[in-house]
């Protein structure tokens, strides 16, 4: 039971996270309050704007295409890594020595978003941060399959009765 709640709550704070940061990187019109939704996420957004500039040592916003292509990747790649974390801590679940697998499938699968076709979820009227929210979700999912915590099918493990039948 505890394993399912924290797939479950896992799943949702990386859906969350990933909806929010995309959303604010999308519609930056205003600035907003901090204690509203939008307002949380777009400051998170300026301040590792403001520290990526201050890494390169270039005024705030002033290479901000560029920072988008890196906030992008670090959207891909940070939000599936937090759900998988916050599941490992919620679930102690014993990963051990595939520790490896969780990484390379989240490193992997943080590709450029323009080489992913899209064209079928703009067909049904899905906008991107919605995409990006059921993408992530996938990946969570993927990640905590691979390290053993989800199964699909029940493994057969054989009884003294179907040994000796056979």
């Amino acid at each position: 039971m505890r394993r399912s709640i924290a797939i479950g709550t896992s799943a949702a704070v990386a859906a969350i996270f990933t909806h929010g940061m995309v959303f604010s990187a999308m519609y930056l019109n205003e600035l907003l309050p901090i204690s509203t939704y939008q307002g949380f996420f777009q400051h998170m957004l300026f301040a590792t704007e403001a520290l990526w500039s201050y890494a390169h040592g270039w005024q705030p916003m002033s290479h901000i295409r560029d920072f988008g292509r890196f906030y992008a990747q670090t959207v891909h790649l940070i939000c599936p890594l937090l759900g998988f974390a916050l599941f490992w801590i919620a679930s102690r679940h014993k990963v051990g020595i595939n520790f490896w697998k969780p990484i390379g499938i989240a490193l992997l699968l943080t590709i450029p978003s323009s080489s992913i076709v899209l064209a079928p979820f703009y067909a049904l009227g899905f906008k991107e941060p919605w995409v990006e929210v059921v993408r992530t979700l996938l990946i969570v999912l993927l990640i905590v399959w691979s390290v053993g915590a989800v199964r699909f099918f029940k493994p057969h493990i054989p009884t003294t009765e179907s040994l000796a039948a056979a």
